[in-house]
This record gives structure tokens, C-alpha cells and sequence, in this order.
């Protein structure tokens, strides 16, 4: 049989001729790549890509804030809440300053703290309405699902242990950041778990087709070094930064691969059995099993890798982290499939495994092949009806992406969610946030009273519970800013200013009554300089009359100088006379 079919098993008989060094290969790539690099798991902590889209709006909105308000760049972030049995007092602010120090201390992991509740100005705006709890933002290093920002996460909440809080005081670390490092624990540790549950169903189901204890055996060892591989390969690729790699890529690959790997072991070894069942020797139901089936699993490999790939042309990085990691996975289960699989076979039909332990019931199945080739248009519609059954449910669906549905409620983050809605409205430790940019200086009156409106309209929309802004810090109108208060203050001020205007009007009255005073003193003294006015006329004549007999003095005197003047120079003249 081997002289008449050399071409047709060529490579079938490759493979069965080098069956020991296949498996060896098999074994050796498992063995080194997994002692070579660290854990999947491990690797994937490290190397862990961003899971937030960087062209999303929303994205770089946040980044243009934290770039605008020079706090950060990143979108990682926290929320540490602390929550009293009492109201929280100087005890939990001495409590509360002293951790935003050591959280400032920390440059590597906290880039900004948003300091509102150590502000008496502003604490209000961050402190439940029972003053029980109160909460502070930290915007962290690496972006969300980067082991930076899984690494800051660790580190803010080390530092929270360690500071320990007063009696009756309990701190959460919790928010987006602290949410998705949870899930990324969660998610490592429940794959070990479902891998074990996993194989054990496997096993279980192995032995109850089989019958056999070492066709189970087998069929496992294949799917373990198959597992191995793929994980080792992906883990060393990851390590040398050759492809991106997510603790989601490692929880599905894995899966993914053991349930290729089990379904390509069963198509091989089924069909090996059904061969042997029918009577063929080994050598001819080894080369019926390979033929009869490869070509099933290559398609059934390469679909699958395929459309794994096609991830890698989402945007949303929960999508496009799976399609690389995934895709080498599947491939290298694939090519395992094609290879170990066969050599396993040929090495356990030499060792007498792998034989049928029950005669094979094909019958029913032959009855639907044939059904289907006799009938195909009346099942293709019936099971198009039964797929258009399915696809009802289609519209109803929801796509919800709120992690902390996934993960249990014991979960850090989910204590801290809890503890804060004690509290605080739905939602507080996820605000949203919408940049306003301006071409001048918004400190004005004018653009203040835009920006409340821009808070009034967006209050207004479905869905907004609370707005906070610098026109309405605690969430609410600014009761000074209100026209009502604004009146109300203006009539304070009146009444608090009455008694003060009472004795100022009374002052009035007594400068009144002063100035009537000096009013009735200038009408005196206008009588008085009318008096002294008319006896001036009066006096002016008389200097007139004076001045005028004056004058005729004057003439008389000049008249007798006259007469007398002959009589002067006679004495002049005689001598004796003069003297």
C-alpha cells in the first residue's frame, strides 16, 4: 500500500515517519519558551497595552484638560473615599492631610491631586450631604490597563494601608483606574480556575466517549502541550515587544486553544477510530484519519485565526489587544494540530493505544447526511427559521460596558463604589467632564454668566444628576449670585444702614436749624450795612459840604493875605518896625 499511494501520503507519511522528533519538537518549544520568559500572566502584567482609545473625543478631551490645566497626562485616575461612622472631624482632616502628602510625595505613580476637601472654600463640593464621607481625586501615571497605571494603582493603595486612619474611619481606594486593576486580577486568577474546571469537563467527557483511560490521557497531553506552546510563544513575543498583549488576550487565547486543541484531537483520533473500526490497519487508518481530516482542520484553523484577526482593525483597544495575541495562538494550535496530533497517533498505535473500545454507532449519523442530501432545501429552511428564532433577541440587545458587573463585589473597587453611594449620589466617582475654551480671559462678569448658563442647559439633559462648575461649586446655584438674594441683600443693607441714615437725618436738622441761625445773623448784619451804607451817603455829603467851606475859607483867607500884604512889607520896609 505504501508503494501504490507514495505521492497521495507524502505527507502524512512525513509526519509518521518523523512522529518521535515532532513530539520531541513539540515538547522542546513548550518547555524552552516557558522556561525562557516569565508566566503569560506575568508578561501580560508588564507589557499590558492601554485600554483607552486615544482618537476617542472623549479621550483627548480629558487629555487637552489635564495639558490646559498643567495636572496631567494621562486618563488614569482614582478616587480615595473615606467614610465615618460620624461625621467627619479635625481627627479625619489631619487624618486626610497627611495622606495627600505622602500621595504627593509620590511623583512616579500621582501626577495631581485635586486638593478640594483640605479647602474650606471648596471641601463642601466633595463631602456627602450627612458629612460622613468625603472623597479626593488622584490622577495617576499610565494610561487605563498599562502596567504603569496598574503599578500606580498598587501604589497609591500601599500607601493607604500604611497610613492608618482614626477610629471610627474607613479609606477606599477606588474609581476607574483602581476598577479595571481589579478586573485585570479577577481575570488572572479565574483563569487558572476555569483552565482547571475546563480540562476537568474535558477529561470527564474524554472518558465517557472513549471508554478509555489512555485515549483521555493522550487526548489531554496533546491539548497541555499544545496550551504550553501557544502561551509560551505569545509570552516571549509579548517580552521581546513584538506584538501588544492584554490580560483579555491571555484569558480568551487560552481558552480559545484548548478548545481548538480538543476539538482537532477528537476530529483526529475519531476518524482514526472509525477507520480502524472498519477494519483498515494501522499504517492505512493513520493515512485514512490524516487525509479524511487535516484539510477539515486547516480551514477550521485558518477561519478561525481569521476572524480573530479581523480585531485588529477595531478602534476599541478591549477588541484590537485580542487580534494579534489570539491569532499567533490559534495559529500555533493549528500547526500543533496538524503535526503533534498525527505523531501522538502514530506513537500510540505503535504502543496499541488509541484503539476503538466499542463498536463505533455511525448509523444515525449516516441517516442524517443522507437526509440532508436527499431533503437540503426543506432543513436549510428550517434551521434559517430557527437562526431567524435566534436573531429576535438581537434587537433587544444591549452592550454594556460598566465593569463592575463583571467582577465580584468583594472586589476593592467595588467596596469602594459601595461605600461612596452610601453617601453620595450615583455616579459621583465618574463625573464627566466638558472643557470650555476661550480666544480671552473668562474672569469676567460677563462670561461668568455664560458659563452658568452653559451649566443650567446641560443640568437640563437627560441623564445629569448634578453639575458642578466655578459658577456652582457644590452642584448647585451660588445662592449669592441669585437675583432674589441679590435683592434681598440689597434691602439687608438698607435696614442694617436705618439708624445710621436716622442719625444722619437728625444731623441735617441740626445743621438746618444752625444755617436758619446764620441766616437770621446775615439778615442783621445786612441791616447793619444797609444803616452803615446810608450813614456813609450821609457822612459823604457832609465831607462834601466841609470840602466846600473848606474852599471858601481858603478864598477868605487868600483875600485877606491880600489886604495885608501892603502892610507886611511896610514893616519889611522900615527898619525899625520888623522886629
Amino acid at each position: 500500500m505504501s508503494n501504490g499511494h507514495g505521492s497521495r501520503f507524502s505527507l502524512s507519511a512525513t509526519i509518521r515517519r518523523l512522529a518521535v522528533p515532532i513530539l520531541l519538537f513539540w515538547l522542546t518549544v513548550a518547555a524552552v519558551t516557558n522556561a525562557a520568559v516569565p508566566r503569560l500572566e506575568e508578561v501580560a502584567k508588564e507589557r499590558n497595552v492601554s485600554m483607552s482609545p486615544a482618537d476617542a473625543p472623549s479621550m483627548q478631551a480629558m487629555k487637552r484638560v489635564g495639558e490646559i490645566f498643567d495636572e496631567y497626562d494621562s486618563d488614569s485616575a482614582a478616587m480615595i473615599v473615606l467614610e465615618g461612622e460620624d461625621p467627619l472631624g479635625e481627627g479625619a482632616h489631619r487624618y486626610y492631610d497627611t495622606l495627600v502628602q505622602r500621595l504627593a510625595e509620590d511623583t512616579k505613580h500621582v501626577e495631581h491631586i485635586q486638593n478640594f476637601w483640605g479647602d474650606p472654600l471648596t471641601a463642601a463640593g466633595v463631602q456627602s450631604a450627612d458629612g460622613k464621607a468625603g472623597y479626593v481625586q488622584v490622577y495617576l501615571a499610565g494610561n487605563q490597563g498599562e502596567a504603569l497605571a496598574n503599578e500606580s494603582v498598587a501604589a497609591v493603595r500601599a500607601i493607604v494601608a500604611d497610613t492608618p486612619p482614626p477610629n471610627g474611619v474607613k479609606t477606599y481606594v477606588t474609581g476607574a483606574g483602581p476598577l479595571l486593576a481589579d478586573q485585570f486580577g479577577v481575570g488572572t486568577k479565574g483563569t487558572v480556575k476555569v483552565t482547571m474546571i475546563t480540562l476537568l469537563v474535558i477529561a470527564v467527557m474524554l472518558f465517557f466517549v472513549y471508554r478509555s483511560v489512555a485515549t483521555m490521557f493522550l487526548v489531554l497531553l496533546i491539548v497541555f502541550v499544545q496550551l504550553l506552546a501557544a502561551r509560551g510563544i505569545i509570552a516571549l513575543l509579548s517580552d521581546s515587544e513584538m506584538i501588544g498583549l492584554s490580560v483579555y488576550a491571555t484569558n480568551l487565547l487560552t481558552l480559545l486553544v484548548i478548545a481548538a486543541g480538543t476539538d482537532y484531537a477528537i476530529f483526529f483520533i475519531g476518524r482514526y477510530q472509525e477507520a480502524r473500526a472498519a477494519g483498515e490497519d494501522r499504517p492505512t487508518a493513520y493515512h485514512t484519519m490524516f487525509n479524511g481530516t487535516a484539510h477539515v482542520v486547516l480551514g477550521s484553523g485558518l477561519t478561525i485565526a481569521g476572524a480573530v484577526y479581523c480585531l485588529s482593525f477595531t478602534r476599541l483597544p478591549y477588541f484590537h489587544s485580542l487580534g494579534g495575541p489570539v491569532t499567533v495562538a490559534v495559529l500555533v494550535a493549528l500547526g500543533a494540530a496538524l503535526t503533534l496530533i498525527p505523531a501522538v497517533v502514530t506513537i500510540g498505535s505503535h504502543l496499541g493505544l488509541l484503539e476503538p473500545k466499542r463498536t463505533m454507532r455511525t448509523r444515525e449519523w449516516r441517516r442524517i447526511g443522507t437526509a440532508i442530501v436527499r431533503w437540503p432545501g426543506p432543513i436549510l429552511a428550517v434551521t434559517g427559521v430557527v437562526a431567524i428564532i435566534g436573531m429576535f433577541a438581537l434587537p433587544g440587545y444591549e452592550t454594556n460596558y460598566d465593569v463592575r458587573q463583571y467582577i465580584p463585589g468583594s472586589a476593592p473597587a467595588n467596596v469602594g463604589y459601595a461605600a461612596a453611594e452610601r453617601h453620595f449620589p450615583a455616579g459621583r466617582l465618574n463625573p464627566e467632564l466638558l472643557l470650555i475654551e476661550a480666544d480671552h480671559d473668562m474672569r469676567n462678569s460677563a462670561d461668568m454668566l455664560i458659563l452658568e448658563r452653559i451649566a443650567r442647559e446641560v443640568f437640563r439633559l437627560p441623564g445629569i444628576a448634578q453639575v458642578q462648575s466655578i459658577t456652582r461649586p457644590l452642584g448647585t446655584p451660588i445662592d449669592q449670585a441669585s437675583i432674589p438674594f441679590q435683592i434681598s441683600m440689597q434691602n439687608t443693607g438698607q435696614v442694617m444702614n436705618l439708624t445710621y441714615q436716622k442719625d444722619r437725618a437728625d444731623d441735617m436738622l441740626k445743621q438746618a436749624d444752625e444755617l436758619a441761625k446764620s441766616i437770621h445773623v446775615l439778615e442783621q448784619q445786612y441791616a447793619l450795612q444797609q444803616e452803615l451804607a446810608a450813614a456813609t451817603d450821609v457822612q459823604a455829603k457832609s465831607f462834601a459840604d466841609v470840602t466846600a467851606t473848606l474852599n471858601e475859607v481858603r478864598d477868605d483867607m487868600a483875600n485877606l493875605d491880600d489886604f495885608l500884604r501892603p502892610i507886611r512889607n511896610y514893616f519889611y520896609w522900615e527898619e525899625h518896625c520888623y522886629n
